[in-house]
């Protein structure tokens, strides 16, 4: 028998000291700060003495509270700017190829794209080489009608759903979520539980704001119709009012559009949908009148999108001091871009579109380089306050990166603190209670042995603890029921190594010789009990999601730190026992 258990002994006590090194913060953190110093990590962090770890255990939804969500991803608005950046490019390869007499259209919901003109056939030859995505759906005397492949249409559905949870994780984070659960639902919906957010109302604006930036073309001829429309046809806040102005080559243009209650606004679209040409969109917007809605008709086909946006930040609006505006600058490229479009629309209308509302039109009257832009927060009512933040929250979502495509909260759930606070003292007693039952279990059972592996099992409820600390890992329902279960499997370990130490003393080996043959015949054992339960961790984490994730995590940890209780510590605490004596007796 190895008689220097002196080493070890140091050792373990380094690694048991570097433990609650690593769980003073969670304790100080859940049992001795008060509510104010909760509210603020960093002064959670201020608050421990000069040279400890920040690192602590976060609490799941389930423990602490706070908001599960269930979005839908709108894929289908994915797959149609798809076809808008397709129809930008082809007209760029018809002119850099010289492809002459042909006209690419986008039609207004309508998943194809439209070639016109007589010089289609030369138009065929690029899109057969250039744009193998696209394959022909129709001809006729309209033109031709071409659409994504079926293969390109899915992946484009995917990655929609793909880069909208890596938007959301960039937003949660920026909102300064802890361990923010985000996965991947069926085809097309997202789940997302964010734990001990204080205001959901705020939060959920946040997270599930598209933040499309479009700058579209105003149509003002597309609205020439709506002054012959029978005013019976509308509800009675509709309001048909005009603006005249100054527009391309000096010529008079006038603008037709609508002021109405926001509560008509799907009665307005209904009657007004029919009028709009193919080519353009029924959009609305905000008035200088809380409650009030009006129209705008706009191509539907964007100049500039934000994905060219590179940064945005909050200034106050020149005009109305006591208003707030979000400036914006666009890369090189989109500069370029937003440049060569003002150049060409001197004289029109051009709408900031941000989630498919207009934000405002302002007239160009030169063209602008440089790349900047701004968004106006529209009208003059509202809280200053409220308008800072909405600002400040609108320059957070756009820095963070647009929704690839727009979401829909199809669930949502908010869980209270108090039912948080419960769970964790039920989860706390039931880990409690089960360790009390398995110490009493093997303090009768296996007598002073009994205690040893007692002594092991709280060393290794106190490691699992301070490695979840240590990577700041997050604690839920599931995860305190692997603790459980890993209470459980570690007490198996030295059950099946005290059964062993049993049959070599029944066969007439002294206590010492028993020992090593005990820990030396259950090793294997335990060994591929632990090793073949950790892989099925392995599987847990790897396609599980929220709760079973959580519960892989604590499983994994606790099998590696109940191996090395029951195994190393344990037969740490009987070598000092056993060394220089001359045992005829073991209590087990």
């Amino acid at each position: 028998m190895e008689r220097g258990w002196k080493g070890r002994f140091l050792f373990v006590c380094a690694v048991l000291g570097l433990a609650a090194y690593t769980m003073y913060p969670t304790i100080y953190y859940y049992w001795g700060a008060s509510e104010e110093e909760k509210s603020s990590h960093e002064k959670f962090c201020a608050a421990l003495p000069s040279g400890f770890s920040c690192t602590k255990i976060n609490l799941g939804l389930d423990l602490q509270g706070g908001v599960h969500l269930v979005m839908g991803v709108g894929v289908d608005q994915a797959v149609s700017q798809r076809l808008d950046r397709i129809a930008d490019t082809l007209n760029e390869a018809f002119t850099r190829q010289g492809v002459e007499d042909v006209n690419v259209r986008r039609p207004r919901k309508e998943d194809v794209i439209l070639l016109e003109g007589s010089g289609i056939e030369a138009a065929l030859g690029v899109i057969g080489r250039d744009f193998t995505v696209l394959t022909e759906t129709s001809s006729g005397e309209s033109g031709r009608a071409f659409r994504l492949i079926s293969q390109e249409e899915t992946n484009v559905r995917d990655t929609a759903v793909e880069q909208t949870i890596k938007a959301i994780r960039n937003r949660a984070d920026r909102f300064g979520v802890t361990e923010p659960s985000i996965a991947r639902r069926g085809a097309t919906n997202i789940v997302i539980q964010l734990p001990g957010v204080k205001d959901p109302d705020r939060a959920l604006a946040m997270i599930g704001k598209t933040a499309q930036l479009e700058f579209k073309m105003v149509d003002a001829a597309g609205t020439a119709g709506f002054s012959s429309l029978d005013a019976s046809m509308l509800p009675a806040s509709a309001t048909l009012k005009n603006y005249t102005f100054e527009g391309q080559g000096g010529k008079p243009s006038t603008d037709f559009y609508y002021e109405f209650k926001t509560i008509d606004k799907d009665a307005i679209r209904t009657a007004l949908e029919s009028l709009i040409p193919s080519d353009s969109e029924l959009t609305f917007g905000t008035t200088d009148q809380e409650g009030v809605l009006r129209t705008y008709v706009l191509e539907a086909k964007a100049g500039i999108t934000g994905d060219y946006l590179i940064d945005a930040t909050v200034d106050r609006n020149p005009e109305l001091p006591t208003d707030y505006e979000v400036s914006m600058q666009f890369d090189p490229k989109g500069a370029r871009i937003f440049e060569k479009l003002t150049e060409k629309s001197v004289g029109r209308l051009m709408a900031i579109v941000l989630d498919d509302v207009v934000s405002s039109a302002p007239r160009i009257q030169t063209k602008i380089p440089g790349g900047r832009a701004r968004i106006t927060l529209g009208g003059g009512y509202g809280n200053p306050n409220a308008k800072l933040a909405e600002a400040t929250d609108l320059v957070q979502v756009l820095k963070a990166g647009a929704l690839p495509a727009p979401v829909e909260v199809r669930e949502k759930r908010e869980v209270g603190q108090t039912l948080g606070e419960q769970s964790v003292i039920d989860g706390r007693n039931a880990i409690l209670f089960g360790s009390l039952l398995v110490f009493i279990f093997m303090f009768i059972y296996y007598k002073a042995s009994g205690i040893v592996a007692n002594i092991a099992l709280l060393a290794n409820v106190v490691l699992v603890a301070a490695v979840l600390a240590l990577f700041e890992a997050t604690l839920t329902l599931p995860g305190m029921a692997g603790i459980v279960l890993t209470i459980g499997m570690a007490v198996d370990a030295n059950v099946i190594i005290f059964e062993r130490i049993r049959e070599e003393i029944r066969a007439g080996k002294t206590p010492g010789a028993a020992i090593d043959s005990g820990y030396e015949k259950a090793f294997s054992t335990i060994m591929d009990a632990n090793i073949t339960t950790f892989i099925a961790g392995v599987v847990l984490l790897q396609y599980g999601t929220g709760p079973v994730r959580g519960f892989a995590v604590t499983l994994m940890v606790g099998i590696v730190c109940s191996v090395f209780t029951a195994i190393y510590v344990t037969r740490l605490v009987f070598d000092a026992y056993v060394s220089g004596k001359r045992l005829k007796s073991l209590s087990i």
